[in-house]
């Protein structure tokens, strides 16, 4: 399964990927000053979302899985699970 979405992330032009970490990026640096809004947790769950596919490129295991626990906080927040 890791070795499927390796190749796919693999396939995506680096301009692509670079696009969606500065996309990400620019959501987790807004997302900490909106987070008694529910807009914050939105653009937390979306720059985590974003940030993952070059931290997959680079190999960088210790923060995928940290990107996806983050971002099924975020996403259980938005709809006020926990």
């Amino acid at each position: 399964m890791i070795k499927k979405i390796t190749n796919f992330v693999d396939s995506i032009n680096p301009k692509v990927i670079g696009g969606f970490a500065w996309l990400g990026t620019a959501c987790m640096l807004f997302s900490p000053y909106l987070l008694s809004y529910q807009i914050g947790f939105l653009l937390g769950a979306i720059g985590v979302f974003a940030i993952t596919p070059p931290c997959i490129k680079n190999k960088q295991w210790n923060l995928v899985v940290l990107n996806i626990f983050s971002f099924i906080g975020y996403t259980l927040q938005i709809f006020n699970i926990i």
